[in-house]
């Protein structure tokens, strides 16, 4: 039966590696499929983002209103 699945390849240290390893089981989840997520959230988020103006105008409210603490928080450390 063919599948409609491809393979993609990524090269990590031994620190990121354990750390996702250890992220992936945290969530009873294995590695591929907690990487596989995270990519399919990162790549739709992207899609729906407009022209970025800098973080810090961002962050000053200057760019798009006023910003949550989530809003700061992810734009100054991807989470």
């Amino acid at each position: 039966m063919p599948t409609t699945q491809r393979v993609i390849s990524i090269v990590a240290d031994r620190d990121l590696h354990e750390r996702v390893r250890a992220e992936a089981a945290r969530h009873g989840k294995s590695v591929s499929r907690f990487v596989r997520e995270l990519v399919e959230a990162r790549v739709r988020r992207g899609g729906q983002r407009r022209a970025r103006r800098s973080a810090l105008l961002e962050l000053c409210g200057l760019a798009r209103g006023e910003l949550t603490a989530v809003e700061i928080d992810r734009e100054l450390y991807g989470r």
